[in-house]
């Protein structure tokens, strides 16, 4: 299986690569790593094949003159024509670039996204962004899913980070989104779309549960795997 490894900047996709990688080895699967990343300067896993060996971010930004999201948008295009391999491995984790709207949102990332068979995305929320902003970043996990058009899991991670009682409190949210709409206060126009978007996540969010999971504890690791095996089940139940 090909898993996509997808959140926005400081969600901690290279490290949730890494971890979960060393746990699907304890568990006795094979494992292979890429990078996609032209601009990261570590990464805490050893690569079976490193975009940063072809190019990356500084040194467009030197030969071509460009600016950070001027030579970003180049390596994207670049990367929309590198041969990366196909590995024959159990999984193979695929850590994308930090600036995940460039990787998604670009004419690339699609392209890319169908060059591997069996792939599945893992998107990574940050469970620490509140549950006041965790409608958008839902929805915005949404509009990855439809642009890369691939099957996709949700996960919150950091986990590790919040108290039992807060980390329950998002559990219920998950479950039912419209509930949280009562302790707004219905101020302005945000108060007025959150209502709605609310409801419409109500709808969505309980065809798949989310696991809560932490990539610096492996919390929620072994939901994760059963999840990426269940999304790919011909049932289609992700509850």
């Amino acid at each position: 299986m090909n898993v996509i490894i997808l959140g926005t900047a400081g969600s901690g996709k290279s490290l949730l690569t890494s971890e979960f990688g060393k746990f699907l080895a304890a568990e006795g699967y094979s494992v292979r790593y890429i990078n996609l990343d032209p601009g990261c300067t570590f990464i805490p896993y050893q690569c079976d094949f490193d975009v940063r060996s072809r190019f990356t971010l500084e040194s467009i930004m030197q030969t071509e003159r460009l600016g950070p999201n001027g030579a970003l948008l180049r390596a994207m295009d670049k990367l929309g024509r590198v041969r990366i391999p196909n590995f024959n491995a159990d999984f193979t984790l695929i850590d994308t670039p930090g600036q995940l709207e460039a990787f998604a949102f670009h004419k690339s990332g699609p392209k890319i996204a169908r060059r591997f068979s069996k792939v599945t995305g893992v998107f990574l929320i940050d469970a620490t962004i509140g549950l006041k902003d965790m409608p958008a970043a839902y929805l915005y996990s949404l509009a990855v899913k439809y642009r890369l058009g691939i099957d996709m899991v949700t996960v919150l991670n950091k986990v590790d980070l919040l108290t039992e009682v807060y980390a329950e409190k998002i559990k219920r949210f998950l479950a039912n989104p419209s509930s949280h709409k009562l302790s707004l206060k219905k101020i302005g126009v945000l108060a007025d779309i959150y209502v709605p978007l609310s409801e419409m996540l109500e709808r969505v969010v309980p065809a798949q549960r989310i696991p809560l999971v932490s990539a610096k504890t492996e919390a929620g690791f072994m939901e994760l795997l059963s999840l990426l095996y269940e999304v790919k089940c011909v049932c289609g139940d992700l509850t």
